[in-house]
């Protein structure tokens, strides 16, 4: 199969974006691009340094920049950070250039990852109430830009023939 524009991946944390997009990219032969480790590479500070450094906003300015570069890249697979979608001016340039597929998964499986994830600022600390809150706000973003949504409740390459599918119609 061959790709006309990029396959942009988003959901919330832990849903398994990178896991799925790299076995996406190596199915279908195309480069994979995981826009936080893009952003880490680029700053040569990790995420929570990122944070520490300038807060939120600051790490929001810098992953626009890398919307913006990925967005012009050849056909690829594009795992974004959870948030990424959440802002219009991220959602705008990556929706006229690429196919967006959400990944969606239980939250209670989300959860389980999430509790002792230390290098995830955003949720470090937070209840499964307030993860659980921030997840549903988010929601609404996705629906917003994403084409498709896939569920990876199942296994990782079952969630990838989904995509497959969906992308072939």
């Amino acid at each position: 199969m061959q790709l006309n524009q990029s396959i942009v991946l988003c959901g919330f944390m832990a849903v398994g974006k990178t896991s799925v997009g790299q076995l996406l990219s190596e199915t279908l032969n195309v480069p994979f691009i995981d826009t936080d480790a893009y952003l880490v590479a680029k700053t040569k500070m990790s995420i929570p340094e990122i944070f520490q450094k300038g807060g939120e906003s600051y790490f929001r300015d810098l992953e626009h920049e890398v919307a913006k570069e990925v967005a012009l890249l050849p056909p690829s697979i594009i795992s974004t950070g959870g948030g990424m979608l959440t802002f219009d001016r991220n959602g705008e340039i990556l929706k006229d250039r690429s196919t967006i597929v959400c990944i969606t998964r239980d939250f209670d499986a989300i959860y389980a990852t999430l509790k002792s994830d230390t290098n995830r600022p955003l949720v470090h600390q937070k209840t499964k109430e307030e993860i659980q809150a921030m997840y549903l706000s988010r929601i609404s973003k996705y629906k917003k830009y994403a084409n498709f949504f896939v569920s990876n409740n199942s296994t990782v390459l079952e969630c990838v023939q989904k995509i497959i599918d969906l992308i072939s119609l």
